[in-house]
Order: C-alpha cells, then structure tokens, then sequence
C-alpha cells in the first residue's frame, strides 16, 4: 500500500515512536508517583493507628487520675484515722491525769466540805476549785490541806464568801462559806 501526503508537510501528522530514554524517564515519573502514594498512605494508616492508640492511652490516663484521686482520698483519711487514733491515747492519758487529780483533791477535802466547780486544764495542770461548807473554818483547813500537800503548787485563795448571819432561820446557799482556790497539779508518788 501507498501512502500519498496531500497535506504540506507541516501539516503532517508526526508518529512519533518513544526512545528508551523517553520510556524510562517515563517509568522513574510513575514509579516515583507509586512510592509517593504508597508513603502517603502508609503515613495516613500510621497516624490514624497512633491517634487510636493515643487515645486509648488518653482514656487509661484519665482513669489511673481517678484511682489516684481516689488513693488520695484514703491516704488522707488513714492520717486522719492515725491522728484521731492518737488523739485518742492522749485523751486516755489526760484523763488517767484528771483522775489522779481529782483523788488527790479529794484526799485533802474535809467531810465537811463540797466542790460546787472544778475547772482543770490537763495540759498544765492548773486548777480552779470552787467549794463550800456550813463553816468557814473548814474551807480554811481545805485550803492549808491543799497547801501542805506536795502534790499541788502555787495554791492561792482568789476569793471567798462568809455568811452574815447563821442559824435557824436563814438556809440554803446563802448560809455557805464559799472559797474559790486555784493551784497547780504537780503530781507526785500515789500512796
């Protein structure tokens, strides 16, 4: 078969046929698009798969703050419990304290005389005494028991009351002597 050209030669169409060099620039163009689409895919798997992962961990993290919160919680209450179980042997011992003061007090009272008030602070140990008797005489001799007793220091009278008049006719409190004393518990061997 024969070709015939009518057309000018410009106007020919070119087949043109691709050289080895042209096919290979070619295939490094598409390979180089294969890899790139292949990485952008792998890192798109990858940061979905971390940001799963991430918040998974986001989750065991707000849970182990709750537990923490919690530990919290109950370390607290075991040092309150320590402090109140504390406060309570010293409460124990303070009051083993205020009963050997009162027997003490009570060791230098005559029969003939009543404490209306006892104010006692354990700590230190000072005491006010408010106490009353038909006569006087025997609030004074409570007062010199008190004073002679090694037990108690710094034995004073704040004040003291004696009654007008005496008899029949007036009874009640206001035929009391009172005294009101104050001292220092010092302690001392039991006997």
């Amino acid at each position: 078969m024969i070709t015939i050209n009518l057309l000018p030669q410009a106007r020919k169409k070119r087949q043109t046929q691709l050289t080895h060099q042209d096919r290979m620039i070619i295939f490094i163009i598409v390979a180089v698009l294969v890899v790139l689409a292949g990485s952008y895919a792998f890192v798109r798997v990858t940061a979905m798969r971390e940001t799963a992962h991430l918040g998974d961990l986001n989750a065991q993290i707000a849970a182990l703050g709750d537990q923490q919160k919690l530990l919290d919680t109950n370390r607290a209450l075991a040092q309150r419990s320590l402090a109140m179980e504390a406060n309570l042997a010293t409460a124990v011992g303070l009051q083993v304290n205020t009963n050997l003061v009162l027997d003490d007090v009570a060791r230098d009272l005559p029969k003939a005389c009543t404490l209306t008030q006892v104010h006692l602070t354990p700590l230190s140990g000072a005491l006010e005494l408010n106490a009353s008797s038909g006569q006087f005489v025997n609030l004074v001799r409570f007062f010199n028991a008190l004073s002679a007793d090694k037990r108690f220091s710094g034995v004073h009278i704040d004040s003291y009351q004696v009654p007008y008049t005496t008899g029949p006719a007036v009874q009640g409190p206001q035929a009391e002597a009172t005294m009101t004393l104050t001292a220092t518990w010092v302690g001392g061997p039991n006997e």
